[in-house]
């Protein structure tokens, strides 16, 4: 006889597998909950960019005309390696002021003749100059002997006029001796007179020395500086190669076209082997960044795979470090960060492969938090953390030891 309540029992148990599903799900939750809680992960903030070069002097450089002219002959190709100071290209001056093909010459004959013509000026002037304080001192020195005179004149006055109240010497020889001292007097005024009138002249004569040294200097410097220029100007057609590298982007090829001033000729690509990247993130992001920080790399070309939180956890991926960060956007809201290899890591592919202009994208590694946090700030669409010094992290946990105690 079947026993009912045996089999009601069994009938509204639960089966020993939904035991084992039912644990093993809790092991899972609790497995979950501990992986959220304690596994780490570290924020990123990701940007893109191009590879490009640290020094300046290594970048792509534009060749210009310096003139306006027409392509006289190339010297190079598409390609073609170059080494510093190589022609690249001649041009024709179209400027009229520069047609005579012997204005050099020229200039050089005329700043040749001006120079002569400004120093004769110079050396005349000087000889005027001197030879009026010739005649000063030669009015000096003929004052000194009506000086002389004169007082000699006032010494034979005074024994006539003494000879004479003694009845000595005849009323005649008193006479003779006024004229003489008269004739001595008027004679120091008239040297006095010319002394003044020579030393005007000697002051004038040297105004005009500094005058005409003055105005030579201005005329020679006009010459200098014409010929210099036409020189420059000359120069300016004939471009050369500012530094090693390869020629591309030849813009105009053909002979005789014509080019403005300041347009482009062609692109010299450094043969270097500094590199560099720079990546472009967010206003928002900017401010999470600094110069030091570590930064995973990917390049165009070149498979990899990363996930952003566990920097180990890559293929292909390549490291660098920021070196600046710049104080102004692009114009349109980028912040640029220039990133340089970080040689403690694996090395980046050489500039025959990894060539400027290539796109990368970049990954900057901030803070590490919990997995679980991280999720949280996704879904809620909040940002990274604001990463806080480390000087500021001792001084604050000494203070809540302070107040601890």
């Amino acid at each position: 006889m079947v026993d009912h309540r045996r089999l009601s029992l069994q009938m509204v148990s639960t089966p020993r597998s939904h035991h084992a599903l039912v644990a093993a799900i809790g092991l899972l939750l609790i497995g979950i909950g501990m992986f959220l809680a304690f596994v780490p992960w570290v924020q990123t903030v990701h940007g893109s960019g191009k590879v490009t070069s640290f020094v300046p002097n290594a970048r792509p450089q534009t060749l210009e005309s310096s003139i306006s002219g027409r392509i006289v002959q190339w010297f190079v190709q598409e390609g073609q390696h170059v080494r510093r100071g190589d022609t690249i290209v001649v041009l024709s001056d179209i400027n009229v002021n520069f047609f005579d093909p012997s204005l050099l010459d020229k200039l050089q004959t005329l700043r040749d003749r001006t120079f002569s013509a400004q120093e004769q000026s110079i050396e005349v002037s000087i000889q005027r100059r001197k030879q009026s304080e010739q005649r000063l001192a030669q009015t000096r020195a003929r004052l000194e002997n009506v000086i002389v005179e004169l007082r000699t004149a006032r010494t034979r006055y005074a024994r006539a006029d003494t000879l004479f109240r003694q009845d000595l010497v005849a009323r005649r020889d008193v006479e003779t001796a006024t004229l003489n001292l008269q004739r001595a007097l008027a004679d120091s005024v008239s040297m006095a007179a010319g002394i003044n009138a020579a030393m005007q002249d000697v002051n004038a004569f040297r105004a005009e020395e500094e005058r005409v040294i003055n105005q030579a200097f201005v005329t020679m410097q006009e010459a200098e500086v014409r010929l210099a220029n036409a020189q420059g100007r000359v120069g300016a057609s004939i471009i050369t190669a500012p530094l090693d590298g390869i020629i591309v982007r030849i813009a105009k090829a053909g002979a005789g076209q014509t080019v403005k001033e300041g347009e482009q000729l062609a692109v010299v690509v450094p043969s270097t082997d500094d590199q560099a990247v720079e990546v472009y993130v967010t206003g928002m992001d900017a401010a999470l960044v600094d110069p030091g920080r570590r930064v995973s790399l990917q390049f165009a070309g070149f498979p990899a795979f990363q996930v952003s939180g566990w920097r180990d956890v890559n293929v292909g991926i390549f490291h660098g470090i920021i070196r600046v960060v710049d104080a102004v956007d692009d114009g349109a809201g980028g912040f640029r960060l220039l990133i340089i290899p970080d040689t403690l890591s694996r090395p980046w592919p050489s500039s025959k492969y990894l060539r400027q202009g290539t796109e990368a994208s970049g990954w900057v590694m901030l803070n590490e938090v919990s997995v679980g946090y991280e999720l949280w700030r996704q879904l809620m669409g909040f940002p990274p953390q604001f990463p806080i010094p480390k000087s500021l992290k001792r001084k604050s946990g000494t203070g809540g030891k302070e107040e601890k105690k």
